[in-house]
């Protein structure tokens, strides 16, 4: 899933709550490599919604899973490719962690290969 978050330059209000906590990992991943594979920001925000839809598993990190939601309001919540750009250059450092545990947490659980 997500291949790596970073390399998708595409992810309002969805909320942490109301994300689903009980995911397959076999759904997380999967929609996420959909996530991944979008060519157009378009695409990246549907696949966004999806993965927003779908969750995280039930046995992913509290930082791994705060990356998820962020990057999930982030593109949801872009006008455009440009905007998101935006708002991914101006990460706070919390942001930046979650990220980087999300990633992590993908690498060890989804079959990337």
């Amino acid at each position: 899933m997500l291949a790596s978050v970073t390399l998708s330059p595409i992810l309002v209000g969805c909320g942490q709550a109301d994300i689903p906590t009980n995911a397959s990992t076999r759904d997380f991943c999967g929609e996420g490599e959909k996530f991944s594979a979008s060519t157009s920001f378009k695409e990246g925000v549907a696949a966004a919604e999806k993965l927003g839809e779908v969750g995280t598993p039930k046995n992913i990190t509290a930082g791994a899973r705060a990356g998820f939601v962020e990057l999930v309001e982030r593109v949801t919540g872009s006008d455009s490719g440009a905007d998101f750009k935006k708002k991914q250059a101006k990460l706070t450092k919390a942001e930046a962690t979650h990220l980087a545990d999300l990633n992590e947490y993908i690498q060890k659980t989804c079959d990337l290969s």
